[in-house]
């Protein structure tokens, strides 16, 4: 092996002194047919060589990457040599990282569209809510007719709600039709009033819910609850005349009121 190391470098005068000829073209066939040998060895033994665990020499906690990329790395830090095998794979990460910092970008133009469509949406809301506020306090100065969609009250914060056939929420304000009274339900009485309410209150929903109506004051804004007290038309007529003459309210302009247990004329 030493020989054919020297004789690749081109000691041919160590290979003359040892071969024993002082004739030049020694040196050249030896050569070749050292090489001749050596390349069928080495092909003889490329199967052998390639099933060794070329890994398992490695000493631990070094790795070689090969032929991927040229670099080694080891517990202590990370070697790697640029170029080479290992150009395809920069190139690949640096796009992937400049394909990174431009869907980074468009994620923050994203992000501030979509604050800006909130801000606006916000913005949006609250002069509803202002125009809705102001709607109101319109109606309830007996001005122009307002119209609202009513649903049945419950636990949630009262808006637009029905509380029962002659009490209802507008807008957050709580108002008591002024001249009908309607049965209890909060609570009934008996089981006939439970029924009647209940039907008051589905009525007078259906009422309110069908088109816009004015609220027309009376002497008394508010009741001893807090309640404001208008009565509630639609194209002059009052809501609450129907309801009376549906059976499901009395007339009432104050004073005492009578229960709905009996069975009485209304």
């Amino acid at each position: 092996m030493f020989d054919f190391m020297r004789l690749l470098s081109g000691d041919r005068a160590g290979a003359t002194r040892r071969g024993g000829s002082g004739r030049s073209a020694a040196p050249g066939v030896l050569l070749q047919l050292r090489l001749v040998f050596y390349g069928v060895l080495l092909g003889l033994m490329m199967p052998v060589i390639r099933q060794i665990d070329w890994a398992a020499l490695v000493p631990p906690g070094l790795k070689i990457e090969w032929p991927t990329g040229f670099g080694i790395a080891w517990p202590a830090g990370h070697l790697r040599v640029p170029g080479g095998w290992s150009k395809a794979a920069d190139a690949a990460k640096a796009e992937a990282s400049a394909a990174a910092t431009a869907a980074s970008g468009a994620a923050t133009n994203a992000g501030a569209a979509t604050t800006a469509t909130g801000a606006l949406a916000t913005a949006a809301g609250v002069a509803s809510a202002a125009s809705t506020v102001a709607a109101a306090a319109s109606a309830l100065s007996g001005g122009k007719a307002v119209s609202a969609r009513f649903t049945i009250c419950g636990h949630a914060k009262r808006i637009d709600c029905m509380v029962d056939g002659d009490t209802f929420w507008m807008a957050g304000t709580k108002i008591r039709i002024a001249d009908i009274d309607t049965p209890e339900t909060h609570p009934p009485r008996c089981a006939r009033e439970a029924r009647l309410g209940q039907a008051a209150t589905l009525k007078m929903q259906a009422l309110l819910n069908a088109g816009p109506f004015t609220l027309t004051p009376i002497k008394r804004d508010v009741d001893r609850y807090g309640r404001k007290l208008r009565i509630v038309e639609r194209d002059g007529v009052s809501l609450g005349a129907v309801l009376v003459r549906h059976g499901l309210a009395r007339r009432y302009g104050g004073g005492k009121r009578a229960g709905w247990c009996a069975v009485s004329r209304v």
